[in-house]
């Protein structure tokens, strides 16, 4: 419980320095601050550093026929990076060293041409609006079960994209993700083919977002689902095993294709997705379907922003920061996600998380989930439930 005790004072301290901010901010410094960087005089050309840390907390009951015992705290990432930009080029490098080996993440090159963009290098396959949307900018700490459990990942590959008149197509082929070092090489021998397809545009008022998404993806040694009950400290679900050697067989292939839909009016949003993955290699050829719908509302007034461009959420901003002797801005929100495990005797998923979200900086969030989930397989149970906390900073 003492865990409980230091997310509800951060919190009320949070409240204080919001309130204490209207009198005298002095938060000026921590708002400007960011590490050096350079730019050319016309614009065109710059070079700048890049990262985030997320540092999370956590009072977890897990219950499981199987044991296991949830961690209290970890560095969820530590990313570090740069990124240059040459005219229409654009590159960038950042790896994540918050585990024991540095796990590369974007590690690519952007052209943008007349007619679109192309991208080669390590980065995300094109699917789903939560899995497209940067962490730092997603509703609550973590995604919904379906990224997770359906592996959508980074991959070296190449892609391209279009936009304009409200559409976003893009496509791309995949190897292998990049392995854990500072090579650009494979880990494996994997390859995949992604697509997605994305309409938005503004009605009486109201942003809209409707999408699809299809990924097929051919394995070298089979796949394992499983998920997080959406709490990376807590333990991971059991899991559907299709590696070489299981009992229900080896994958070969999957395929991915999902549909997302979103409305963003003023300081309400709204945000639902529904995936399915079906594998070939198992005996029945096994297929597993996920989705969630999850709303927020910015109480102090902001609205949750869009861009066009990537089909994705982006950073909210207080219009009355610390620095600005304001309160920041505060978001509630809450979530319900089922998965349905059927196909590999494990039952249903279900998970449901409540979120506060204090945005006192341009760069800075904090953020509470409670989250209540269970796996109820039909010959055993797993719960989880709990409280987790996260104190993120980026630049």
């Amino acid at each position: 419980m003492r865990t409980h005790l230091i997310v509800t004072s951060m919190a009320t301290a949070a409240l204080s320095a919001g309130t204490a901010s209207a009198q005298n901010s002095g938060w000026e410094p921590l708002e400007r601050y960011s590490l050096p960087g350079w730019e050319s005089a016309d614009g065109e050309h710059s070079f700048a550093f890049r990262g985030r840390v997320y540092y999370d907390m956590a009072d977890i009951g897990w219950s499981s026929p199987y044991g296991g015992q949830p961690e209290r705290s970890e560095f969820r990432t530590a990313r570090f990076g740069m990124q240059a930009e040459y005219g229409d080029f654009k590159f960038v490098v950042e790896y994540d060293f918050s585990g024991a080996d540095a796990s590369p993440k974007d590690v690519y090159m952007n052209y943008r041409s007349p007619v679109g963009d192309f991208r080669f290098g390590h980065f995300k396959t094109m699917n789903s609006l939560d899995e497209m949307t940067s962490s730092r900018h997603t509703t609550f700490m973590e995604r919904g079960l379906a990224t997770d459990l359906f592996h959508l990942d980074r991959r070296i590959g190449l892609s391209y994209s279009w936009s304009g008149h409200g559409f976003l197509a893009s496509a791309g082929v995949f190897g292998a993700p990049m392995d854990n070092n500072f090579a650009f090489r494979e880990s494996g021998s994997s390859s995949a083919v992604a697509a997605r397809l994305v309409w938005t545009g503004e009605i009486d008022g109201t942003r809209i977002h409707l999408g699809g998404s299809w990924r097929g993806l051919d394995y070298d040694m089979g796949t394992r689902l499983r998920a997080y009950p959406q709490m990376h400290l807590s333990n991971r679900f059991r899991a559907a095993d299709y590696r070489p050697g299981a009992a229900g067989g080896e994958a070969d292939r999957s395929d991915f294709y999902g549909l997302e839909a979103a409305a963003v009016r003023g300081p309400f949003h709204i945000h639902g997705e529904f995936a399915r993955m079906d594998i070939d290699g198992p005996a029945g050829s096994p297929g597993f379907d996920s989705g969630f719908v999850q709303a927020g509302w910015i109480l102090t007034g902001e609205t949750r922003p869009y861009k066009a461009s990537s089909g994705a959420f982006d950073r909210i901003v207080a219009d009355r920061p610390l620095s600005a002797g304001g309160p920041g801005a505060w978001e509630v929100a809450a979530r319900y996600d089922v998965t349905d495990m059927g196909a590999a005797g494990l039952g249903d998923i279900r998970s449901a998380t409540i979120g506060l979200n204090w945005y006192p900086f341009k760069k800075v969030r904090v953020g509470i989930n409670y989250v209540d989930a269970e796996l109820d397989a039909p010959v055993f149970t797993e719960t989880s439930d709990g409280w987790q906390m996260r104190v993120q900073f980026d630049w």
